[in-house]
């Protein structure tokens, strides 16, 4: 099942949502846009500990 991050659930008003098939792909691609478009150059433990707390499990086609 693919995971999901939106941004917005940690940065209110941030549209970019990431969608990966492992939480780990899910954390790196989040990590990039962080530095890239919020200018955060540092993902300490506590922003990687509520970036883990928004990834969520997508929902298949099927199981809609």
């Amino acid at each position: 099942m693919a995971k999901s991050l939106h941004c917005n659930d940690v940065i209110p008003g941030c549209n970019y949502v990431v969608s990966a098939a492992t939480e780990e792909e899910v954390m790196r691609q989040a990590a990039e846009h962080t530095r890239l478009e919020h200018n955060i150059r540092r993902i300490t433990p506590e922003i990687t500990a509520m970036m883990r707390a928004a990834i969520r499990e997508e929902k298949s086609a099927s199981a809609a």
